[in-house]
């Protein structure tokens, strides 16, 4: 009987951590939906429809689940540590390489004016959504039931098969999503998905001109 009230117990505080972030990531979701025009003069319509696509697409995945990841109940402080660490880290890393010229050639910053707008909607929508549909759901999903390599590899092609019509087809940058999902995946098996996104934001934010220096 204590067994039985014991496991009661740790299903039901896995509840209420799966409607705790869900009702947090909603929140901040919806809210940035409905006053992102308002608060940044950049936000734009098709943002808008990706927030609802996005927040759409969590709600399903997370619902073919019997509950979080977890690495979604790993200590919350281990998660904000690692995406910021992460964050600075591969943002120096991305700026070395841009100022060697071997990589990111092709990058414009953006205007000032246009970097907080950004930053927010990736942030906020992209990544956070992103790294819940793929490294914490179809990521986990696989590696519960066969393993981690699987797992790894299933989900950085269902990643860079998302980015299909974004890409225009384009087999460089498929591959490239391919190689980043990779990356993301295991910083997720092998610290916490914080870290993943920490990583994830630093390269888009990165690619689209928001932290790349002249």
């Amino acid at each position: 009987m204590q067994n039985t009230k014991v496991i009661y117990k740790e299903l039901n505080l896995q509840n209420i951590k799966k409607i705790s972030f869900l009702l947090i990531y909603a929140i901040f979701a919806f809210y940035f939906l409905v006053n992102g025009s308002g608060i940044f003069k950049e936000w734009n319509e098709s943002w808008n429809i990706s927030t609802l696509i996005y927040m759409a697409g969590v709600a399903v995945f997370l619902g073919i689940q019997e509950k979080l990841p977890k690495e979604f109940n790993k200590p919350l402080v281990q998660n904000i540590n690692g995406f910021i660490a992460s964050f600075i880290f591969a943002t120096l890393l991305f700026i070395v390489i841009y100022d060697t010229g071997l990589y990111f050639t092709s990058i414009t910053p953006l205007p000032l004016d246009q970097i907080l707008a950004l930053l927010t909607f990736q942030l906020v929508i992209v990544v956070a959504s992103e790294e819940i549909i793929f490294r914490g759901v179809i990521f986990q999903y696989f590696t519960k039931y066969f393993n981690w390599v699987i797992g790894m590899l299933i989900s950085a092609f269902c990643f860079s098969l998302f980015h299909l019509a974004v890409y225009e087809g384009s087999i460089g940058a498929l591959m490239t999503a391919f190689i980043m999902g990779l990356i993301f995946a295991w910083a997720t098996y092998r610290f916490n998905i914080g870290v993943a996104m920490g990583l994830h934001f630093a390269w888009n934010a990165f690619v689209l001109g928001a932290t790349a220096l002249l």
